[in-house]
């Protein structure tokens, strides 16, 4: 699985190459996280700051790998993602890409010494949602993240896995 979203990040930025336009940005906005370990789900919510670069492929296909950092309650992320938009109208996207992210904060270091090496840090997930560019310089954007793989390593123990909901504004230069 790990291999399979290595290989899909390349081929998306390795076809960025080809882009006949490119910006650069600033996003934020609010973010919720699901905390989920098999039915005893904790939402918290908190705020996301990133960058991007933004590759027009053609006039409707773009992609925008995004380097971002998020914060909800005792939960960190630092996350690479890597978004394909496909404009269905003028200034409307849908957005679809996979991420991957390193977990830190209280919470994740207390579960890191609980299970030792049944733990892993590593988030690989699937975002969808849609944007919308306000004009040219400004966007807004709605996202959901689910994560794929599993936290807590060791099948006996349960399941942690941490999706999250983002909305956002965002500024190109």
């Amino acid at each position: 699985m790990k291999k399979l979203f290595i290989a899909a990040f390349a081929v998306i930025a390795f076809t960025s190459v080809n882009a006949q336009d490119i910006t650069y940005g600033l996003t934020g906005g609010l973010t919720n996280m699901n905390i989920g370990s098999g039915g005893d789900d904790e939402s918290e919510t908190g705020f996301h700051l990133g960058a991007f670069a933004d590759f027009g492929i053609s006039e409707k296909f773009h992609v925008q790998p995004e380097l971002t950092y998020s914060n909800a309650g005792d939960v960190t992320f630092i996350s690479l993602n890597a978004m394909a938009k496909y404009y269905v109208m003028d200034g409307l996207n849908l957005q679809a890409g996979p991420t991957l992210g390193i977990a830190g904060g209280d919470n994740v270091d207390a579960a890191d010494e609980n299970f030792g090496d049944d733990f892993t840090k590593l988030n690989i997930g699937l975002a969808f949602g849609v944007g919308y560019d306000i004009s040219e310089k400004f966007f807004a954007q709605a996202r959901y993240g689910v994560q794929l793989n599993d936290h807590v390593t060791d099948s006996d123990v349960g399941e942690l896995k941490i999706n999250n909901f983002l909305v956002g504004v965002g500024y190109r230069f």
